[in-house]
């Protein structure tokens, strides 16, 4: 199965054009699961998993272009990643 990338005016596209109050994207990298999801004023990244050990909490950014381009949990840097 072909993972689908994503790129950085797809992700903006999809969340501001999201109906939904607080649009998720989920995605798989590196084996891990991780989600976007866009607030009022801000987006969090966050590692999810069905234990707390593969949980990361969230981390808070303020904007999609600053998380974009900020190395953040596991290393993962979205503009490289």
């Amino acid at each position: 199965m072909k993972e689908e990338m994503w790129t950085f005016e797809d992700l903006k596209e999809y969340l501001e054009k999201s109906k939904e109050n607080e649009p998720e994207i989920p995605f798989l990298l590196n084996g891990k699961k991780y989600m976007i999801i866009r607030f009022k004023d801000k987006v969090s990244f966050q590692r999810f998993g069905e234990t707390l050990e593969e949980q990361s909490g969230e981390v808070f950014f303020k904007d999609l272009d600053t998380l974009y381009h900020t190395e953040t949990i596991d290393g993962v840097l979205l503009e490289r990643d």
